[in-house]
């Protein structure tokens, strides 16, 4: 039986089709493994995870009898709370691109950070997205550094179509409708600027409440014009929306990395990002407007002295930041499967 065994099994929650950091990263392995004939088996679960029901925990216990390691999404992992027994029995790699606790706040945020606290402990081995976050595994949950491997996203270069002249400055923010993201501040900034469009690309299927609350606001507001939230798009549709853009502007409160803000670099756009290591480390400071707090009209103004002055604007496109190399999709996925055989199990 144990000859029958896969080698790898990856498991991921949802659609890994969604045009988000976390499915984007996986799809990638995922591609990468089918050309190559690396023995993998990916397995989509519920998207009810990190909050599964019994018949959710009972397919992912089930399905972990055929592996000889499973790979596990960060996402999958802090639902097994309630299933600590199945990991003691199992090889176990961790896909970690941030604890969720930095997506909640207050009760929420302590419940998750009780439930990594317990779970991560019988984790055989991590691999995360950013070298901050190998800090923060380290730091707060004592994971020993010798068994954390970081592996960075892929980021290739988006198509480059022809900008279609406005009138309106186009900014452009990207990733799912979630708190972390923190779109009602972005979207109450921006409301009161004139001659000024957001472009919103992200999933809405996440955070139910928290993006249906952001729909009525845009809605009560009479915002439809100047806020435009295009959902998850394709890849083409992407690309386009990404061209005609001005700046990039990001609230997000915590990234794992920031592969929206990446794409951003390589397009030449300048971006104006909420102030965090990551982020930093990400994407440097050249054509970067930096701001560190979330207080009523920090970033209105921001946008307001930088985003209506051509002088300012072909200053910042000029500062070609040449110490962001980022690996590309094969070079990501490569790293990631010497990762898995390297393991320490």
């Amino acid at each position: 039986m144990k000859n029958n065994l896969t080698q790898f099994s990856f498991f991921y929650p949802g659609n890994i089709n969604q045009k988000t950091g976390g499915y984007i990263y996986e799809k990638n392995i995922l591609q990468y493994s089918k050309n190559n004939n690396i023995p993998i088996k990916f397995i989509e679960l519920s998207n009810n995870f990190p909050n599964p029901n019994k018949i959710d925990l009972n397919n992912f216990i089930n399905k972990t009898k055929f592996t000889k390691t499973i790979i596990i999404d960060g996402l999958v992992l802090e639902g097994l709370h309630k299933s600590i027994e199945i990991l003691k029995n199992l090889k176990t790699i961790a896909l970690i691109h941030h604890p969720l606790y930095l997506e909640y706040k207050g009760e929420k945020s302590i419940k998750f950070l009780k439930r990594a606290k317990k779970i991560y402990k019988y984790i055989n081995y991590f691999i995360v997205t950013s070298t901050q976050t190998k800090k923060l595994l380290v730091e707060n949950f004592n994971i020993k550094s010798s068994i954390i491997t970081i592996v960075e996203p892929g980021i290739d270069k988006l198509k480059k179509y022809k900008k279609i002249k406005n009138k309106k400055i186009q900014l452009l923010t990207c990733g799912s409708i979630i708190e972390r993201k923190n779109y009602h501040y972005l979207i109450k900034e921006v409301q009161n600027i004139d001659n000024i469009q957001l472009h919103i690309i992200g999933d809405t299927s996440r955070e139910t409440a928290y993006s249906k609350k952001i729909i009525e606001y845009i809605k009560i507001n009479k915002l439809r014009e100047k806020i435009i939230l295009h959902g998850s798009v394709v890849q083409s549709k992407l690309e386009k929306i990404y061209s005609n853009s001005d700046f990039y502007v990001s609230s997000s409160k915590y990234e794992g990395f920031g592969m929206s803000l990446a794409n951003a670099v390589i397009s030449n756009l300048p971006i104006i990002s909420y102030k965090t290591p990551t982020i930093q480390n990400t994407i440097g400071n050249s054509r970067v407007l930096f701001y560190e707090n979330f207080k009523r009209n920090t970033l209105k103004n921001i946008i307001l002295k930088n985003c209506f002055d051509k002088k300012k604007y072909k200053i910042l496109k000029s500062k070609i930041n040449k110490n962001n190399k980022y690996l590309n999709n094969k070079e990501s996925a490569k790293l990631f499967i010497k990762a898995i055989y390297n393991a320490q199990i």
